[in-house]
This record gives C-alpha cells, sequence and structure tokens, in this order.
C-alpha cells in the first residue's frame, strides 16, 4: 500500500495514515486507497472476518491528518483538484455509512478534509495538545452541503458558521464541549484508550451496535435544498484557490480578488 496500514488484531482493524513526515497529508491517491479499503471493509471480506470496530489513525503523534496535500494540489488542473474533492466527498461519505464503529484516534492536527474525516467518524478520541479546525476560506475552497452537514450535525448552525467564517482553529477542550470530539484524553493515551474503548464496544452484540449506527445516521435531516436554485458548489473558486495554496507555500498572508457583486436572491 501507498501511505495507508492496515492492521487486523481480533476484532479491531486499524487504519493508520503513514506519512509523519508530512503531517499524514493525505493525497489523491491515498483517498482512493482508503475508501477501496472501506469498500473491502464493507464488504465484509473473508480476511476480515469477524471484525467489530475500525480505529482510523495518523501515524507519529503529531498529527492524526493536516488535511490535503496542497503541494500536490499546486501541480493539478483544476479539473483535477474538483475530481480530488469528489473522491473525498465520497470516501469520507463511506466512514458514516460503514456499518462498524468507527473511531478516529487524533493525536495532533486534524485540519481541513482530515478535520472532516475525523467528524464522520462515530466517537473521536483526541489528545489534549490536539487543535482542530476547517480553515477554507484562507484557500478558496467552497464546501458542498456532504461536508458542511457533519458540522452543522455536530455543532449547530452558528458555531459551524462561526468556525468556517473565520477559519480558527480549536483546542481540543473547545471542540468537545461544541461537540466535535467525544473524549479528550493525554496525550500518550489517544492509542490506548481508543483501542479499550474499541474493545469494549466489541464485546457488545454487533447486531445491536450496527442498528444504533444505521438508526442515529438515518434521524439526521438531508440538507434543504438551496432557496435560490443555486447549483452545489464546486469545489472551488479557481482565482481565490489558486492564490490560496500559493499563498499557504510561500508562507504569506493570501491577496485575494473582490468578489463579483452578489446576483439577485443571494
Amino acid at each position: 500500500m501507498g501511505h495507508l496500514r492496515v492492521d487486523e488484531d481480533g476484532a479491531v482493524v486499524t487504519v493508520t495514515i503513514d506519512r509523519p513526515e508530512q503531517h499524514n497529508a493525505i493525497d489523491f491517491a491515498t483517498w482512493r486507497e482508503l475508501g477501496s479499503i472501506l469498500d473491502d471493509l464493507a464488504h465484509e471480506a473473508r480476511h476480515y472476518d469477524g471484525l467489530r470496530v475500525v480505529i482510523l489513525r495518523g501515524e507519529g503523534g503529531r498529527a492524526f491528518s493536516a488535511g490535503s496535500d496542497l503541494k500536490e494540489f499546486a501541480t493539478m488542473t483544476i479539473d483535477e483538484v474538483r475530481r480530488c474533492f469528489l473522491t473525498m466527498e465520497q470516501t469520507i461519505s463511506k466512514v458514516e455509512h460503514l456499518p462498524y464503529p468507527v473511531i478516529a484516534a487524533i493525536g495532533g492536527y486534524a485540519l481541513g478534509s482530515a478535520f472532516e474525516l475525523a467528524c464522520a467518524c462515530d466517537l473521536q478520541v483526541a489528545s489534549e495538545r490536539a487543535r482542530l479546525g476547517m480553515p477554507v476560506a484562507r484557500l478558496g475552497i467552497m464546501l458542498s452541503p456532504e461536508f458542511t452537514k457533519r458540522l452543522v450535525a455536530l455543532m449547530g448552525p452558528n458555531q459551524a458558521k462561526d468556525l468556517l467564517f473565520t477559519g480558527r482553529l480549536l483546542g481540543a477542550a473547545e471542540a468537545r464541549a461544541l461537540g466535535l470530539v467525544t473524549h479528550v484524553v493525554p496525550h500518550d493515551e489517544v492509542d490506548p484508550f481508543a483501542r479499550r474503548l474499541a474493545e469494549t464496544i466489541a464485546a457488545l452484540s454487533p447486531s445491536s451496535i450496527r442498528a444504533a449506527k444505521r438508526s442515529v445516521l438515518l434521524s439526521q435531516p438531508a440538507p434543504p435544498p438551496d432557496p435560490a436554485g443555486e447549483p452545489v458548489p464546486y469545489y472551488i473558486d479557481e482565482d481565490d484557490f489558486r492564490e490560496g495554496v500559493r499563498a499557504f507555500l510561500e508562507k504569506r498572508p493570501p491577496r485575494f480578488r473582490r468578489p463579483a457583486p452578489p446576483r439577485a436572491g443571494d
């Protein structure tokens, strides 16, 4: 495998993003690979017979993941970037629909698309040092309703807008208070605690656990239609995105252009 490692231990499968030198940034190939692994788990391939719980973690202890690989984005065409965002959305949705509980073990930064990935997990065990956030406005990224609904479901519309409008990062305690993580533990306890939590769940009725996950998922409302009749955002504003990525790589503040005036009905 590329930047993912899959370890099976009894009823628990651990999927590790293994790219610590890049803060576990997730490139396009890794998003596709993760989607394929989730498909295998969902279809209960013979290799995973007896599976009850999945743990998703990042290698190295400094980051769950810093999010998508911006250096790779800088080399892509706009159509390739958009295909990558579509693949992200599909892969993250597979986490939500996996018939097993998924625990995110967050040992550091969880940013952007990796933050969305953690939010899609059923439970989140965060280090007291963890920093979480969705700084998309710094990069000209436009979240689709599928991405945004997770934040709204967990923290409510006003808090979600505050997080998205400001691009600020949350500490673990604030993230827990807002409902974005379920457990905050000492840094060295993230993986052991996640493992103990997984074993606790694995000892219970798998039928009950699966039904509970499905019922909670079905209880969440779908995003309402846009009253202005606008199409779903196509993930990025091309000019702002290019400037945002350049600014990030050059370690300077972005200089975004003035937006077009709103149209009637906006």
